[in-house]
């Protein structure tokens, strides 16, 4: 039996987290019935002194050579991803490709093409597509850039996970009193433009969560926001619970981690038509919005129509059903057992 070996990052943000990727790479060698091998890249990596970086990734690459036979598959969860430039993961993939080592390997790319190409310039990531044998991408818009990059043979689409059993809806009796949205993520958002939107709902409450980024300076004197820093994985857990609506107001997005869980909280969802959204979303769980007063005009939709808002968000536990992570882990048993 081949062996797959999983290059994985651990963020801080999402470590030990239900959707996290580094979750989902141990959920993997779990449940998927192959032999997995994991390989976590320090946290503290995009910190070490380039020649410690160097001793690090050679003693790993010489180790992983050893090991692995020429049918294993090399899985780097993080491929092409800017907040670890040079990247991690493809300056592994290229110092293998150097060494001669010609396994099979597959690169994770999930995060909007547009922060790819202003960060990384589009010859780095033709570069790093070009080593690779697999291309995995979690969003349309995605499939879209590497196919105009010349790499349509390479893409396969699959999709983000959401852990159903973890993130689930709670009777209505257990929310909140008054009508509430929920607001969360902060990449690619845009931040302005929901500042007018709730100011425009002066009747809702807006449970936002700043996440890593600090608001208050823009939403601290509106009264109908509730302002909230980083919350832990259960506090999020339970804004989502009591809310009515998430709402994502962006510029661009793959696959939303907010948008996936609210889901599965069984909310109705209000969002930017933009990016791979309705790969995640349909017309009977979403409300797809381009101007301030589509979005003012879906909330109060929402928040007029109680029986609209629970098909909705019946409709939205059924679609979060279809990409869980059991569904997910089949979907990567056939795939490394086809490649």
């Amino acid at each position: 039996m081949k062996k797959i070996f999983i290059f994985y990052y651990e963020f801080r943000n999402t470590s030990g987290n239900h959707c996290g990727m580094a979750y989902f790479a141990r959920k993997l060698k779990q449940n998927i019935g192959l032999d997995v091998k994991l390989i976590r890249i320090p946290q503290n990596y995009a910190k070490f002194r380039e020649i410690l970086k160097k001793i690090w990734r050679r003693a790993t690459i010489k180790l992983t050579a050893r090991k692995s036979r020429p049918e294993d598959v090399f899985f780097f969860m993080e491929y092409i991803n800017p907040s670890q430039v040079p990247g991690d993961h493809c300056t592994i993939v290229e110092e293998m490709r150097r060494q001669g080592i010609q396994n099979k390997m597959v690169g994770l790319v999930h995060l909007p093409p547009q922060i790819l190409v202003d960060t990384l310039g589009e010859e780095y990531i033709k570069n790093a597509a070009e080593r690779i044998d697999r291309i995995l991408v979690m969003g349309s818009n995605l499939t879209e850039m590497f196919t105009r990059m010349g790499f349509k043979e390479k893409v396969v689409w699959t999709f983000h996970y959401v852990d159903t059993g973890y993130y689930r809806p709670v009777r209505e009796e257990q929310k909140h009193d008054k009508f509430t949205v929920f607001c969360s993520g902060y990449l690619f958002r845009n931040p302005e433009k929901l500042k007018e939107i709730i100011s425009r709902c002066p009747d809702v409450t807006f449970d936002l969560c700043m996440g890593m980024k600090d608001l208050k300076s823009l939403f601290g004197q509106i009264p109908n926001v509730i302002l909230n820093g980083f919350l832990k994985e259960e506090e999020m857990l339970r804004y989502m619970q009591k809310a009515h609506v998430s709402l994502s107001v962006f510029d661009d997005m793959v696959a939303s981690n907010v948008i996936l869980t609210s889901l599965s909280c069984g909310l109705p969802q209000v969002v930017s038509d933009e990016g791979a959204v309705r790969d995640y979303c349909s017309e009977e769980n979403t409300v797809f919005c381009k101007t301030v007063e589509d979005f003012i005009e879906a909330i109060y939709s929402i928040k007029k129509d109680p029986d609209k808002r629970l098909r909705m968000g019946h409709h939205a536990r059924i679609q979060a059903e279809k990409i869980s992570m059991e569904n997910s882990i089949r979907w990567y048993r056939d795939f490394f057992e086809l490649i």
